[in-house]
């Protein structure tokens, strides 16, 4: 099968595909075409069988999170229908039978960060950024970050991300078990890949069974669709028009609460 993506590329290398968001005139903001992509190359990969493992990364920046520009203006069914395609790619990861890696450089903010949470195994790059900063146009995180930040680091890490909007280094990341390792950027792909080989030597059969296994004592169902919900919910509000606008117009919102 092939894929004609324009704002992803694949390379396959042994046993492993690797995806580049590649996008990075625009730090590889999250779009639906974008989503759409991403979901379309991952359906082919996970059904090629020679590819056992999935790396997914960028030349620069991992992704600087949702299309503000397209999301602003949308209607409370409009942002649920954004939030749920959002959703559909974190899950369509978290559920693939072969291992993701995320290897993350430079931003992964928002929708990015959450990409690379739903990923089996995160390593970053020294110049990697992570961080939920929807709080700061008047949102909350809309692609499984209230479920699964909270599954990695813990309520309280996650209550302080989440509700503060901040932004940490790789080096923090890794002290509170957001990644699982954090090495030179110049050697990010090739650590990623070393796992990745490692990996692809085992039986496939008991790698996909382990995944299954341990995603199965991490239920999140019922949490992730409450998210999508609450999500949507807050486009009914004047805040994150607000925060909207006060982000693309580069000043301070002033948030009312309503």
């Amino acid at each position: 099968m092939s894929l004609k993506n324009v704002r992803i590329r694949v390379e396959r290398k042994k046993k492993i595909g690797v995806v580049l968001l590649n996008k990075p005139e625009t730090k590889n903001i999250l779009d639906t075409s974008t989503l759409q992509e991403l979901a379309d190359t991952l359906k082919i990969l996970g059904s090629e069988r020679e590819i056992r493992v999935i790396i997914i990364t960028s030349d620069r920046d991992f992704s600087a999170g949702a299309d503000i520009k397209e999301m602003r203006g949308k209607s409370m069914e409009e942002a649920g229908a954004f939030s749920r395609l959002g959703h559909s790619v974190c899950n369509k990861i978290e559920h693939m039978e072969k291992p993701v890696i995320a290897a993350v450089k430079g931003y992964a903010l928002g929708g990015g960060c959450e990409i690379a949470m739903a990923c089996d195994i995160r390593i970053a790059g020294k110049s990697a950024r992570f961080g939920q900063p929807e709080i700061n146009l008047g949102l909350i995180s809309g692609f499984g970050a209230t479920q699964r930040l909270t599954r990695l680091v813990g309520a309280g890490k996650a209550m302080e991300m989440i509700l503060t909007g901040k932004i940490i280094e790789a080096g923090e990341a890794e002290s509170i078990g957001l990644v699982n390792k954090v090495v030179r950027d110049e050697a990010l792909l090739d650590e990623a890949e070393e796992i990745a080989l490692t990996i692809a030597q085992k039986s496939p059969v008991a790698v996909k069974l382990a995944k299954r296994l341990i995603y199965a004592s991490l239920d999140i169902e019922r949490g992730l669709e409450r998210e999508i919900v609450l999500f949507s919910e807050c486009f009914a509000h004047c805040d994150s028009i607000e925060g909207m606008n006060a982000f693309l117009e580069k000043r301070i919102p002033r948030f009312e609460g309503s």
